[in-house]
């Protein structure tokens, strides 16, 4: 599954060195944060909202969240990342999705 994510996480046109630097000089595939959501139960909802949207998606900071089963607090935050290209499209749709927070 993160296979598909990963493809555009790092482009061999990162750098001509061909050192990973996380994005720029990729012609808008370089991965950019758009969101960092509380729970992993949130971030497979995120995920799986943009991704029906057609957009790749990387969550980082899953596994923590996972292992331990948290839900909230700073250990729980898992961090979204989209490829730069689609990132305000990202945004605005995330914009219209309910997390239920308050």
């Amino acid at each position: 599954m993160n296979e598909h994510a990963l493809q555009w996480f790092f482009s061999p046109a990162d750098d001509a060195a061909g050192e990973h630097t996380g994005g720029g000089g990729g012609g808008g595939v370089g991965p950019v944060c758009i969101a960092e959501v509380d729970g992993i139960i949130r971030a497979q909802l995120v995920r799986s909202y943009l991704e029906d949207a057609g957009i790749p998606v990387h969550l980082a900071g899953e596994a923590v969240a996972g292992v331990y089963g948290l839900l909230q607090g700073p250990l729980s935050v898992v961090q979204v990342y989209v490829p730069t290209a689609v990132a305000e499209e990202a945004r605005a749709l995330l914009a219209e999705l309910d997390l239920g927070d308050g």
